[in-house]
């Protein structure tokens, strides 16, 4: 069953039967799924989530997301995972996540969010929706491992993708998890065969729309964390744009 206080709000998943991959294990980007949900149900119980900030003319946008799992579930599993907001920042409020499987924890995660406001959308001082009552006193999961993630310009594996309607959330906006799934697209086959991705650190940088069509691209980076890593970039080529910039751990399956 849910169970949260008033400041935390903590969640079963079970892993469904059309989730896992051909390894029997899930993607990364359904965990992204899970806990876009569990903040989007977490601010509205405490008085933030979408309607409450249509109501003041704001949205949210998710800024920034770093994630770091020991292992992936598999079909049949459950997780519990557990989400608090864990301070402001600038421009952005922060929110951090422990998630847990049957023997104990087994991944963190951090997120950035932008209060935007629907008129000039440009963001707001997050303070406007979420102030210092909402914060429980408590260590963060985990912090971002940068300022920013290193910009990729030139990919090794480059590859065309359109965003489909499918694709849109309830702001009309490319969803922030199909982001996770278009860069991975660049991803090649052989790679994705002999290795399992554990973690990800993934930098929002513009809206986009369906029908826009991008350019997805990767290239294998430097080790970190005794982990081979790969950098990630999704342009728009209709206006040069960068749309997001990502960094993706890996371990050998």
């Amino acid at each position: 069953m849910t169970k949260h206080t008033p400041l935390t709000l903590e969640q079963p998943y079970n892993i469904r039967s059309y989730e896992p991959q051909t390894d029997g294990r899930i993607p990364i980007s359904a965990l992204c799924n899970y806990l876009q949900d569990i903040a989007s149900r977490h601010a509205d119980t405490l008085g933030f989530g979408l309607l409450d900030l249509r109501q003041s003319g704001h949205f949210w946008v998710l800024a920034r997301l770093h994630v770091m799992m020991d292992r992936m579930p598999g079909f049949g599993e459950q997780l519990h995972i557990e989400t608090w907001p864990s301070g402001n920042e600038r421009l952005v409020a922060l929110r951090d996540f422990l998630i847990h499987d049957a023997h104990g924890l087994v991944g963190r995660a951090t997120s950035s969010w932008a209060t935007v406001n629907r008129k000039t959308h440009r963001p707001d001082d997050p303070s406007t929706v979420l102030d210092k009552r909402y914060i429980p006193d408590r260590d963060h999961a985990m912090v971002f491992p940068s300022k920013a993630i290193t910009r990729l310009k030139k990919g090794d594996h480059p590859t065309q993708i359109k965003a489909r309607r499918a694709d849109t959330d309830v702001n009309g906006h490319v969803n922030n998890v199909k982001y996770v799934e278009y860069c991975m697209e660049a991803v090649p086959q052989s790679w994705i065969e002999t290795h399992q991705c554990l973690g990800l650190d993934i930098q929002f940088r513009t809206e986009s729309f369906a029908g826009q069509e991008f350019q997805a691209t990767c290239t294998e980076s430097t080790s970190d964390s005794d982990m081979e890593t790969i950098l990630h970039a999704l342009n728009r080529p209709s206006d040069t744009r960068e749309i997001v910039r990502m960094k993706t751990w890996w371990e050998q399956a």
